[in-house]
């Protein structure tokens, strides 16, 4: 198995994981309009990937088998940020097959990494009951004051 940061040329392997994901996931609206949303993520990761968006992937016999991204972006500086640099994680995905051997470890460690390498003192995500427990172990705190509105 062998880790890669993924690029321009990864875009229909990282759509392949990401549907894979939200069928697990049972995303009802995802089955709704899956072509539109399978049009605006290919859209959106050509145009912001290893810019705003940064995603890293596990392969297997030339295989993308798991991957994770990070979206970044930066805020007013607060107390705790004073760079004000952030990055959102999402799609931490691995196949079924190749589950418990590590990989959502390995692509969190990398995701880690590049945030301490480039000032991002803020990570954060929204977790899946089953990825809880790995975030926690490396110290992921569960916050519960957000709220959303989509307009």
């Amino acid at each position: 198995m062998k880790l890669i940061r993924m690029d321009e040329k990864s875009v229909n392997d990282f759509w392949q994981l990401r549907q894979q994901l939200f069928e697990e996931l049972n995303e009802s609206e995802f089955l709704k309009n899956k072509q539109k949303l399978e049009n605006a993520t290919k859209e959106f990761y050509l145009s912001h990937i290893n810019k705003e968006l940064v995603s890293w992937g596990v392969t297997n016999e030339n295989k993308l088998i798991a991957s994770s991204s990070l979206c970044l972006f930066e805020r007013i500086p607060y107390q705790e940020n004073l760079t004000g640099k952030e990055g959102y994680i999402l799609n931490i995905y691995t196949c079924p097959k190749y589950r418990k051997q590590g990989i959502a470890s390995q692509l969190l460690n990398e995701m880690m990494t590049y945030a301490k390498q480039n000032q991002i003192n803020r990570l954060w995500l929204n977790s899946s009951d089953d990825g809880k427990s790995l975030y926690k172990e490396y110290g992921f705190i569960e916050k519960s004051n957000e709220m959303e509105l989509f307009l």
